[in-house]
């Protein structure tokens, strides 16, 4: 019997909050990178796991399945009200930065959007934190 190769094993291996961002890193682009709390991508571990996603290897294809729209809806326009809710949380140096290089969600909201992409409703999350309002 042949022993799992080097993939398989990185595949399987489970999930933390460091190896959601290294795993976004690979896939997104680093404009997105903007959120360096990694509370943030470790509290999408009960959120990934209420869909059995558990592993690196399982989340890879969600989040290369959705990349395309993901990455669309990113770069579309935010309303006027979407640009004063972004400069108060994120400040207006950022929220012009976005606004100019068009980008608006960072890796954990961008995680979120993927879930509501494949689960719609069931995985949508309400909380305080900027980024989760950010991908409702």
């Amino acid at each position: 019997m042949h022993a799992p190769s080097a993939r398989k094993i990185l595949q399987d291996q489970p999930l933390t909050g460091p190896n959601i961002r290294s795993i976004m890193r690979r896939i997104f682009p680093k404009r997105n990178d903007y959120v360096s709390d990694i509370t943030l991508f470790e509290e999408l571990l009960p959120e990934l796991a209420r869909f059995e996603i558990t592993t690196r290897g399982q989340l890879k294809r969600l989040l290369t399945k959705y990349r395309r729209a993901l990455l669309t809806d990113d770069r579309s326009p935010l309303s006027s009200v979407e640009q004063k809710y972004y400069c108060e949380w994120f400040g207006a140096e950022h929220t012009k930065n976005a606004i100019k290089r068009q980008y608006w969600f960072g890796y954990p909201a961008l995680v979120r959007n993927a879930l509501e992409s494949k689960f719609g409703e069931q995985a949508e999350v309400w909380s305080d934190e900027p980024e989760s309002l950010l991908s409702t």
